[in-house]
């Protein structure tokens, strides 16, 4: 099983004919700030007056490095998704095809076969988290001397917040203490 299709007999078909196929590939592929593999799943194919449409579901490991201590993971995903394919030859006559292209499309080989790889990397990358975390109790890196906090503990003094909100928390410190004596 592969992630590229010949599909010369589905399009000497009639519009509307379809074609499935499972899909896998152990080859990963790269997502720039992550890698996809272990990529399985089900691609169907319909042909239209102006090429092949590609419905395809995949699923997939994803190598990821955790926003907050740094440390790679791997996490599965999930992409559905249709895209239009577009012959670059007619495959009729052998000549390069006269149909309109749509610039959002991408192309059918000369030699009539569709490679999915593509249209994986762009969907694979819009499902990657903006800021992957490991799990959700990750406890980050010390900031200070930069210690994994999920993995031990460090003697570093707190960081005193210097943001624009800091003098905020001092407020409500006063408030609590306020409450407190008027309560007592």
């Amino acid at each position: 099983m592969t992630l590229e299709f010949n599909l010369s007999q589905l399009m000497k078909g009639a519009v509307g004919e379809t074609r499935s196929y499972e899909i896998s590939s152990d080859e990963p592929i790269d997502l720039d700030d992550a890698t996809a593999s272990d990529i399985h799943g089900a691609a169907k194919f319909t042909l239209t007056n102006f090429g092949v449409v590609a419905a395809v579901h995949a699923d997939a490991q994803l190598d990821l490095v955790c926003a907050r201590c740094l440390e790679t993971f791997r996490g599965p995903t999930a992409v559905d998704f249709e895209e239009e394919y577009q012959p670059v030859i007619d495959i009729a006559t052998g000549l390069p095809s006269k149909t309109p292209r749509n610039e959002n499309a991408f192309s059918i080989s000369p030699r009539h076969t569709i490679d999915l790889r593509e249209a994986l990397r762009q969907h694979l990358t819009l499902a990657v988290d903006l800021i992957p975390v490991c799990r959700p109790d990750c406890k980050g890196l010390c900031p200070t001397c930069g210690v994994n906090l999920n993995n031990e503990t460090c003697a570093c003094e707190p960081v005193e917040e210097t943001g624009p909100f800091a003098a905020l928390k001092t407020l409500l410190k006063d408030v609590e203490l306020e409450t407190k004596e008027e309560t007592s």
